[in-house]
């Protein structure tokens, strides 16, 4: 770990453990201790280089506004980590005939101790400076509250009108295989007609690329770098919603055992392995690889 993200963790854990000492609350499970928004950042510097823009980067000045915005951003994930979606109204909501998005506007402990977080970034990401950035940043995090709000309906409202039934009948009447099919060709449907939100609700994970890119690669070719940034964004995602799935009771063991999502783990990390093998200059391509462990 470099000077900067030990810094930027530092800030982080001391605003955790100063929030935590208000109300008895685990937070720490909802920050990721490996900084993976400060690394997709990080992951375009070259810290060999001598150049007058890397000198830059090293100046007293630009370096304490930099840990700064870092900080923000990593204090804006866990927000969006308290924010993200819940099992139990999932479960709640999938068992109601009469869903409406009413479900999603009950005030939590979580997103109050979210909003908290989202308060402490905005004073981190101001000192930064740069409102070109700080608008960039407000409007992925309202793209991703939108992505997440329509995304978790349209997956109540598949339960509902296709799997519910079944999916919550006894355990001890196995699903026929030919249904668990079905219910596999809905789940992917519903995936792959809604990619966009998937992308979405993962908005700070491309911001915090294209914030990297943009201050210390912006002159590089950008097709293939958007190809590597949507892959990750896409790893991230589908990481997500693997875990979320895999919270669910044994009730909903049709939903559980569909292969889809790994399936598709396993495409997007082929494919994003190829493509880190084009990159050039060696000193990038080496950066990606390690970054590309944390996702895995």
């Amino acid at each position: 770990m470099n000077t900067a993200t030990k810094q930027v963790k530092d800030i982080v854990i001391k605003e955790i453990k100063y929030v935590s000492r208000l109300y008895p609350y685990n937070i720490k499970k909802f920050f990721n201790p490996e900084l993976i928004y400060c690394r997709n950042i990080l992951a375009f510097i070259n810290y060999n280089s001598t150049s007058s823009s890397n000198s830059y980067f090293y100046s007293k000045t630009f370096h304490h506004k930099f840990i700064n915005l870092m900080a923000g951003i990593e204090l804006l994930a866990v927000g969006v980590s308290l924010h993200s979606f819940n099992i139990n109204d999932l479960i709640d909501l999938a068992d109601n005939k009469k869903f409406t998005q009413k479900g999603e506007k009950y005030y939590t402990l979580e997103l109050l101790f979210g909003d908290i977080f989202y308060s402490k970034a905005t004073i981190y990401l101001l000192e930064y400076g740069d409102y070109q950035i700080f608008n960039s940043i407000l409007d992925s995090l309202k793209l991703a509250h939108k992505s997440k709000l329509m995304l978790h309906q349209n997956i109540v409202e598949t339960l509902n009108t296709n799997l519910y039934k079944d999916l919550a009948r006894d355990l001890t009447n196995e699903i026929p295989k030919s249904r668990l099919k079905n219910y596999e060709m809905q789940i992917e449907e519903l995936f792959e007609e809604n990619l966009s939100l998937i992308l979405g609700i993962n908005s700070l994970i491309k911001t915090s690329f294209i914030i990297g890119w943009g201050l210390f690669l912006a002159r590089e070719d950008p097709e293939i770098h958007y190809r590597l940034i949507n892959n990750f964004v896409l790893l991230k995602a589908y990481n997500d919603l693997d875990s979320f799935f895999n919270l669910l009771p044994d009730s909903f063991y049709g939903v559980k055992q569909i292969k889809f999502i790994k399936d598709k783990k396993s495409f997007i990390k082929s494919e994003l392995n190829d493509i880190i093998a084009t990159l050039k200059p060696e000193w990038l391509k080496s950066n990606f690889k390690a970054l590309e462990k944390l996702y895995l």
